[in-house]
């Protein structure tokens, strides 16, 4: 009888040895499974900072050479780009309280915004030049009026542009080029969707005058000029 209890500690020991190595095998396993989705995750952010950097050259390079104003969209609700020409010149209008900065409307909000800040005012107001969606070289879209996605797992987190003052984090945020070669200051923040540290993030910072872009890891804000001394541009 003591030997068959022996045994049968043994046996009850050795399964649970067998219990304990099975465990730790899968939370290896599983621990595997999660670095390796964090770094696709990764690269997917990389990869998406750099159509982003694309997209800016791209429309810099095209309003400097066909002589119109264009603009670059980030749909921060449906994580993505796309390009727009203008049929006018375009002028912004700093903080337009309709968000569409002096020009059409291209979002019901938009337009709704506009015809109430018309309503309110007498007399005739200029044309605001109507922007469209393009397909330039280089920067290709199946469907222009979508865009191009940042890819899955992947949001945009901030954009700042000089012509507003708060960084925009929902909605439509917009980087304007006009002919001659000039665009405005920005910082683009892309990140891991559902993130809400800077673990992770990139920053495209663009410059005005010879629409240079850079990126850098983590967060990184545009640099607001302090005064008329700061507004030159140093290429970075």
């Amino acid at each position: 009888m003591k030997t068959i209890a022996r045994s049968r500690r043994h046996l009850d020991g050795f399964t649970l040895i067998e219990l304990i190595v099975v465990v730790a095998l899968m939370a290896l396993f599983m621990g595997t499974i999660a670095f390796g989705m964090g770094a696709a995750t990764n690269s997917r952010v990389r990869g998406a900072a750099t159509m982003i950097a694309s997209g800016i050259r791209v429309a810099f390079s095209r309003s400097a050479s066909t002589s119109k104003s264009l603009r670059a969209v980030f749909d921060l609700d449906q994580n993505s780009m796309l390009i727009e020409e203008a049929d006018l010149p375009m002028l912004v209008r700093r903080d337009d309280v309709t968000g569409a900065d002096g020009a059409t409307g291209s979002t019901p909000q938009e337009q709704a915004a506009i015809q109430e800040a018309e309503r309110l005012v007498k007399g005739p107001t200029a044309p605001r030049p109507l922007f469209k969606p393009i397909t330039a070289f280089g920067f290709d879209a199946e469907d222009p009026s979508k865009g191009r996605e940042l890819g899955r797992g992947v949001a945009f987190r901030r954009v700042e542009v000089s012509h507003q003052e708060d960084p925009i984090l929902s909605g439509r945020a917009y980087l304007y080029f006009w002919p001659g070669g000039q665009t405005e200051r920005a910082s683009i923040q892309v990140g891991r969707k559902g993130d809400t540290g800077d673990s992770g993030v990139i920053s495209i910072l663009v410059s005005p005058l010879t629409g240079r872009v850079r990126i850098e890891t983590g967060a990184k804000s545009m640099e607001r000029p302090r005064d008329d001394s700061d507004r030159e541009d140093r290429g970075f």
